[in-house]
């Protein structure tokens, strides 16, 4: 699998590239940013520029490390191998481990990973790269040496989303404003909150799907390989649903901006969006974390009084 080739002029790789040159180059480098296929590329780009492969990926001396299975968390047994294989000799000097998400990490595969972060045999690179850096343990951080590379993430522009996100914004001014009149029937925002719920996984399932059909192939792993084409799902999952839960994040500052009276409630569903993004994070049913966050979403402006 090749880097797309405008990875090659980020700033951060002329910096390491630089650096290599001098002799200057870290052991460890966490790469972070908003878009996960930028980071992606780039740590390959690291990883060619290190093993003098065009192909690094390929390449017996590249190890990957990336969560696994449905659970997407990186495993103990993962990454007792990738250790393992550091001690052994290898067929160049120079090598070179790519892990994806270490915010995935399982605090004993971190505990096992902490040692050949710090201090890799001689010629080795370890590269981190993840869109989540707030969630990656202290531990790990403070052994790495971070690269923020630059690049939001696409936006979805797909119009079922567009109009998705309209409906979302008629519900959010339906609760900003309260009810038409005291005596209106409470099915005027509960069967649009459920039927947004519903859509939103609908939508979610489509754009992944739409997704792995335009990505390219998963890289080569050790991993069985059913195991590594879920890991790889969820991966792509993961990114997805990340970028329609900014969309709704960004309707609900809107709204905020829009009505100054409901700020304290804006600011409290934002918090309510968090918690359902963490919960989906720990493979919480997506359906069921969205439809929490609404009902405490209409629960926080259903209190408030009603604007004039």
């Amino acid at each position: 699998m090749k880097s797309p080739a405008a990875s090659a002029d980020l700033p951060v790789l002329k910096v390491l590239r630089r650096a290599r040159a001098e002799g200057r180059m870290p052991h460890a480098v966490l790469l972070t940013g908003a878009d996960g296929a930028l980071l992606a590329a780039a740590a390959e780009q690291l990883a060619s520029l290190h093993l003098e492969e065009a192909d690094p990926l390929s390449h017996p001396d590249c190890r990957v490390l990336r969560p696994a299975k449905k659970s997407r968390r990186i495993g103990i047994d993962n990454t007792l191998e990738v250790v393992a294989a550091l001690r052994l000799s290898s067929l160049t000097p120079r090598r070179v481990v790519i892990v994806n998400e270490p915010d995935r990490f399982l605090s004993e595969s971190a505990n096992a990973f902490l040692k050949t972060l710090e201090e890799p045999p001689p010629g080795t690179l370890i590269i981190l790269q993840t869109t989540n850096y707030y969630r990656v343990l202290p531990t790990i951080l403070s052994r790495c040496m971070r690269f923020h590379v630059a690049g939001e993430a696409p936006a979805l522009s797909d119009p079922s989303w567009l109009d998705w996100q309209r409906e979302m914004e008629r519900l959010l001014t339906r609760m900003v404003k309260g009810p038409a009149s005291p005596n209106a029937r409470v099915s005027e925002v509960f069967i649009p909150l459920y039927a947004l719920c519903a859509r939103f996984e609908v939508l979610l399932e489509l754009f992944v799907e739409e997704a792995l059909k335009a990505a390219p192939p998963p890289p080569p792993t050790d991993e069985d390989e059913d195991d590594a084409e879920l890991a790889y799902e969820e991966s792509v999952r993961r990114g997805v649903r990340a970028r329609m839960l900014v969309s709704v994040e960004e309707k609900l500052r809107l709204i905020g901006r829009s009505h100054p009276g409901c700020a304290e409630q804006v600011a409290l569903s934002v918090g309510y969006l968090e918690d359902a993004r963490r919960r989906m994070e720990l493979n919480y049913q997506v359906l069921a974390a969205f439809e929490q966050f609404l009902l405490r979403t209409l629960r926080a402006f259903a209190l408030r009084p009603r604007e004039a």
